[in-house]
């Protein structure tokens, strides 16, 4: 899951920059989602820009620190995924951020700030994996 995400992740980014040039918008469902290529140099969702050494720091231990965690205990298969969504997309961005200077993003809502895959694999896995806490604290509470 982590390699097709981070795979994935890059050859969609590479795709757009060598298909757009910086800013261009291109419509595909007219008027609410746009392909729009932007450099990213802040955190998710165009948050804080200029600190790219803080994203570079925070994708360093993100990316460790799930594999670390995953090789010390077996955990459930949700958790996999979910730390494997989290950790692919934190690379695809690290990635970024190393060779650019920044990430690119191209998902364009318009209403939203612009943004990629990489940055949906981490909300999505962060999303089941606080599903899964909840969920396990609710069952753990019931057994008590």
């Amino acid at each position: 899951m982590f390699l097709s995400i981070l795979g994935l992740d890059q050859l969609v980014k590479i795709l757009v920059k060598v298909s757009f040039s910086l800013y261009e918008s291109v419509p595909i469902i007219k008027p609410f989602l746009y392909l729009t290529y932007v450099k990213n140099e802040g955190i998710a969702f165009g948050l804080f820009q200029g600190v790219t050494s803080i994203s570079i720091i925070s994708a360093i231990i993100v990316v460790v620190g799930v594999f670390v965690y995953i090789m010390g205990w077996r955990p459930p298969a949700i958790v996999a995924y979910s730390l494997a969504l989290v950790a692919g997309g934190a690379a695809g961005n690290l990635i970024d951020r190393l060779i650019f200077g920044g990430v690119v993003d191209y998902i364009d809502f318009r209403f939203w700030p612009v943004f990629n895959l990489a940055d949906i694999a981490i909300v999505v896995g962060s999303l089941l994996l606080m599903g899964f806490l909840i969920w396990e604290s609710r069952e753990e509470g019931k057994r008590n």
